[in-house]
């Protein structure tokens, strides 16, 4: 057996490697840590947790809380100082660079505040640019572009330039774009914080309807309201976790069915 598969063995969590039982993400006494020079400063502190796939989990905390950081590590756009992460039941330390893009590339995509469009481009080229970078043949990347602008209600504006939507259609092309790869995972990184109330309720929806067809969705967000679209809602802060609630939204359904 070669040290790396001796690493992944003896890793917390992880029983002779892989585990088909094993939740989609699992943290595991996570420490995170910025450098400059000799000043350490850290960030997360003893973070474990486990996501299935299928969930749909809101990790809310304030500015400054450690949720954007954590979100980096679990979508592989930063690494761990200390403490292990398990992908689908993988161990993740021991992974090269080429490792990690490949996974994000095939598993993960983001949407992201500030919605990173291309301004004077249509929205059709806006969700198809993920598939550029692939082996996807060509018939097949316009069939999940039109499929995935469609599935967030702009299929009359496939041909208008991003510059030309509202704020609210700006974020579903970014979802759109997110989906065309049809990742396993969906970080969304303050969804609606651009968005007028009712522009972020319909981005929500669609990241609830996304969550009803499979998609694992992990929010990150200031905002109470915005967490209580999510089935599970994990309150970060001062780097660490709070509290963790299961089932958020089925019992505040619960409780207002009991009210009426």
């Amino acid at each position: 057996m070669s040290n790396h598969d001796n690493k992944s063995a003896e890793a917390p969590g992880i029983a002779g490697g892989k585990s088909p039982s094993a939740p989609l993400i699992e943290t595991i006494n996570l420490y995170k840590s910025y450098f400059n020079e000799d000043l350490e400063t850290p960030v997360l502190f003893d973070i474990n947790l486990k996501i299935e796939s299928g969930e749909f989990v809101a990790i809310m905390g304030p500015s400054g809380s450690g949720k954007s950081t954590l979100m980096h590590i679990l979508g592989f756009l930063d690494v761990t100082t200390k403490g292990h992460y398990h992908f689908k039941g993988e161990s993740t330390e021991e992974k090269v660079q080429d490792d990690l893009a490949r996974i994000r590339a095939e598993n993960i995509s983001f949407v992201f505040q500030s919605f990173n469009l291309l301004p004077r481009t249509t929205v059709y080229d806006n969700v198809l640019l993920p598939l550029l970078y692939g082996t996807t043949p060509v018939h097949e990347r316009r069939k999940r572009t039109l499929k995935a602008i469609e599935s967030v209600g702009l299929a009359d504006r496939t041909m208008f330039f991003s510059n030309q939507l509202s704020g609210g259609q700006q974020q579903r092309v970014a979802i759109a774009r997110a989906l065309v790869t049809e990742p396993e995972v969906i970080f969304a990184d303050e969804p609606t914080g651009n968005l007028d109330s009712a522009s972020g309720k319909h981005v929500m929806e669609i990241l609830q309807n996304l969550n009803k067809e499979g998609h694992t969705i992990i929010l990150v967000t200031h905002e109470r309201t915005t967490a209580e679209h999510a089935n599970r809602i994990i309150h970060i802060q001062d780097g660490r976790i709070l509290t963790d609630e299961k089932g958020h939204t089925k019992r505040i359904a619960s409780q207002v069915k009991q009210l009426k």
